[in-house]
């Protein structure tokens, strides 16, 4: 993935010389509640994947005190240039998220009015956690770097991410309180699915030009390119 290669490359970049159990411990210490940790597997391979396309480069193979011997990397000036590239490529573009609860949201009809709106609850109470996990982590940090107190230490760009990061998950736990509210109310009504004699019309309909015309024109919405692509044209 995209987003371990940046990860990996830029840990090199910043710490390097490094081998890639430091790498790890670094990435460990990046997570945040709810966010899966990339695996050893991934680094390693993101690390040989990274050489063989010429973006790091192989210092020393060494082995100390019996251990397994560790390769050190650093980055290359080629590496350098695609680092850069992803940064500024990653930050212009705003990518569609892939979010499993998206999907799942589109057959709610499947459940009950009363499960809905119990799923929903519950799903906001883990998102509020998060933000509490997050809130305390903030709170039990310093912006500013002292030697001896380095586990302490959360940059100031990063405590401003982990910000949006609760902002998002705020926004989300207030929306499924409000749309289970809305279930329980009855504003909201989740139709059962359509009977046979309903979904033989609906098929018929998504045959229809006008159907894939109208499809077309919702996607535009997301898909259009505008400013945010002119990153890529202009390269």
């Amino acid at each position: 993935m995209w987003s371990t290669r940046l990860l990996v490359l830029g840990l090199v970049r910043w710490l390097g010389p490094v081998h890639g159990y430091l790498v790890r411990r670094e990435l460990d210490s990046w997570r945040m509640p709810g966010v899966s940790e990339i695996g050893a597997g991934s680094i390693y391979h993101a690390l040989k994947k990274l050489t063989a396309d010429g973006l790091i480069e192989v210092v020393a193979t060494e082995s100390v005190d019996d251990r397994p011997a560790r390769t050190t990397y650093r980055i290359t000036v080629t590496g350098e240039s695609e680092f850069q590239r992803l940064v500024r490529e990653k930050l212009w573009d705003v990518a569609q998220a892939d979010d499993p609860f998206h999907t799942a949201w589109s057959f709610a009809t499947v459940l009950t009015p009363t499960e809905n709106a119990a799923l929903l609850r519950r799903r906001a109470e883990v998102l509020y956690q998060r933000v509490e996990a997050v809130t305390m982590m903030l709170a039990a940090t310093a912006p500013d770097f002292v030697e001896g107190a380095e586990s302490s230490f959360l940059p100031a760009h990063a405590r401003a991410l982990l910000k949006r990061q609760t902002d998002l998950w705020n926004t989300d736990a207030e929306w499924c309180e409000d749309t289970a509210g809305r279930i329980e109310s009855g504003d909201l009504a989740l139709r059962p699915d359509p009977d046979a004699e309903q979904a033989a019309h609906w098929r018929e309909a998504i045959r229809s030009e006008r159907f894939a015309e109208e499809s077309a024109l919702w996607h535009s919405v997301f898909d259009e390119p505008g400013p945010e692509r002119s990153f890529n044209r202009s390269r």
